[in-house]
């Protein structure tokens, strides 16, 4: 059925010199009163001077690159699971305390407290969004351009009582040559279903530039190490694509049981042409072997002094998804008109196989801007994939108009149908469901 929803998120910082406190809710309403909320989930302190960072209340923390703790905010992110159809603001935090010091060559950090489950929404209770109870220390020492770090990480709920430990190694062997190289394992606890045997997690990373010329390669693999409910999330090792087919078809990590690398070359010409080619190889074991392969390859110029382009080709397999042979390739053309105005299109266009069909995917936009200040844009998608649609051919069409007031103020509508589908933002992937209607947003720092 057809509804209204509001939803509003305030949050409010005081700084006075070294210290901070904010405060902070969010509030959803709807005609049904299941869905309905005012969540005053945010107060927080903090103190930072002289290498102390004390934090108290809420608060974010990551934990060797995610592999053992990783709290986050996905800036402006809204979450509406499908069973419980209650929106609430992207965040996933840490409520307790945390208390670091860093110097030149040392640095230390202690935290205790609930991690938030941010599947559930806060209509739910307290035990069952933040069921995760976690206590950590972590540690560094330099030497001679080299870091050594271990940490060890606590985890209580109601099913269970674990330790996990890390240790990493990392720094500078060449001016142009970095490396970052880290193991973790279950230590000890009551974790009935795998031994410490069949529960680590080892990543490792070399990065390499030279001039206009830049490359990494990383590698990992992962054997049951989801902790808890997800309070971490160990690097995935998957390009996060900004172009909407190619995000939406993203490979998620699955750190139960994935191996695999990532290798990615950069280079810059002297027109400032960019070139940007990765490779993505991941294997998930669950008794059948699903192999994921995906090549990228992007480039990026200018034609004159007022046209801006971007063309890519993509070419994957991912069994897991059911997509075989998947090519996909795009364009974005940004074209200035006397300087105060502009039109920027955008096309992508996607085939694989699955099964004994063949599925097609195709986005069109177009965008009208005037002085950066206001965008009006048209978008159409069409697909024909029996996974979405039932129809022989299916169409989403909206229109958004984004006005920026200011540097503090912004005001958007969005009108028509939207397509969903899985999506990721600074590495967190999550499914964003299908829209019709109209959504008005409005953005403001006071």
């Amino acid at each position: 059925d057809n509804f209204n929803g509001v939803y509003n998120r305030l949050m409010l910082n005081y700084t006075y010199q070294d210290w901070k406190v904010t405060a902070g809710g969010q509030l959803y309403q709807t005609p049904f009163s299941e869905r309905d909320y005012f969540d005053p989930a945010w107060l927080s302190g903090s103190y930072v001077k002289n290498g102390w960072d004390m934090n108290v209340g809420n608060y974010y923390e990551t934990l060797d690159r995610g592999i053992l703790l990783r709290s986050y905010e996905i800036t402006g992110g809204l979450l509406e699971d499908q069973g419980y159809r209650s929106k609430n603001y992207f965040y996933r935090d840490i409520l307790g305390a945390s208390a670091g010091f860093k110097n030149r060559n040392f640095a230390v950090k202690a935290l205790w407290g609930y991690s938030l489950n941010n599947v559930y929404p806060p209509t739910q209770d307290f035990e069952l969004r933040r069921s995760d109870e976690v206590a950590a220390i972590s540690a560094q020492y330099n030497l001679f351009n080299q870091t050594v770090g271990a940490s060890a990480l606590r985890l209580v709920n109601a099913t269970s009582e674990a330790y996990y430990g890390l240790g990493s190694l990392g720094g500078t062997i060449l001016p142009n040559l970095t490396y970052y190289g880290a193991y973790a394992f279950y230590a000890d606890g009551d974790i009935v279903e795998y031994s410490p045997a069949e529960t680590f997690a080892m990543y490792a990373s070399v990065n390499y530039s030279l001039g206009s010329l830049g490359m990494s390669l990383e590698w990992k693999n992962y054997k049951n190490f989801l902790i808890g409910s997800g309070v971490n999330e160990p690097p995935a090792l998957i390009k996060e694509h900004s172009y909407r087919l190619l995000n939406r078809s993203t490979h998620v990590l699955l750190p139960e049981n994935e191996t695999g690398f990532q290798a990615e070359v950069f280079y810059q010409m002297d027109n400032g042409t960019v070139f940007t080619f990765n490779h993505t190889w991941a294997d998930n074991d669950f008794g059948i072997v699903f192999k994921y392969r995906e090549s990228f390859l992007d480039v990026a110029t200018t034609i004159g002094e007022t046209t801006e382009l971007k063309s890519f080709v993509d070419y994957a397999n991912d069994p897991f998804a059911g997509e075989n042979n998947r090519f996909t390739w795009g364009f974005n053309l940004d074209q200035s008109i006397q300087s105060k105005y502009g039109v920027k299109l955008e096309g992508e266009w996607q085939k694989f196989n699955r099964f004994d069909g063949s599925v097609t995917d195709v986005v069109g936009i177009v965008t009208l801007r005037n002085r950066s200040k206001v965008f009006v844009s048209l978008i159409t998608e069409l697909s024909n994939d029996p996974y979405v649609t039932k129809a022989k051919n299916k169409m989403w069409l909206g229109t958004s108009a984004l006005y920026k007031l200011n540097s503090n103020h912004s005001f958007q509508i969005f009108a028509g149908e939207r397509r969903g589908g899985p999506a990721c933002s600074a590495g967190i992937c999550y499914e964003v469901l299908d829209f019709k209607g109209v959504e008005l947003r409005w953005n403001a720092r006071f």
